[in-house]
């Protein structure tokens, strides 16, 4: 039932818009009355609930989306790879545990799922990109 409203909504607004786009596009009216629709409609665009959760959701992903920023951090992140490099290196993986083998190979796993979803949210398409 509501998505059959949800529909009708949309047409009744799509018709009004038509409406709107005819009374303008007569050949008597002005170029100014275009104006003022256009600078109308993109006026609601910004004053749209969908425009103030975009702005919300942007201050998030710019801030969390960024790269390591501070020098404390780069360091951080330098000496947890020389460690990595050095439990590879001296063979101290032969000696994990199963139970600690299966949890590495766990956090492996969702760090490569969460960056193969932001790699679908980032191209907007499970497949491929838009080109």
């Amino acid at each position: 039932m509501a998505a059959g409203v949800n529909v009708v909504k949309l047409a009744g607004s799509k018709i009004s818009l038509f409406q709107q786009w005819t009374e303008v596009n007569m050949p008597l009216k002005s170029k100014e009355k275009i104006k003022d629709l256009l600078q109308e409609q993109i006026e609601n665009a910004k004053r749209s609930k969908l425009a103030e959760k975009m702005k919300t959701a942007k201050g998030f992903y710019t801030l969390e989306m960024a790269p390591p920023s501070s020098s404390e951090e780069m360091a951080k992140l330098k000496e947890d790879l020389k460690l990595f490099q050095e439990f590879m290196k001296s063979g101290c993986y032969k000696h994990l545990t199963v139970k600690q083998a299966w949890l590495l190979f766990l956090i492996s796993t969702e760090i490569g799922l969460w960056f193969f979803l932001g790699e679908t949210i980032g191209k907007f398409h499970i497949v491929g990109y838009q080109v």
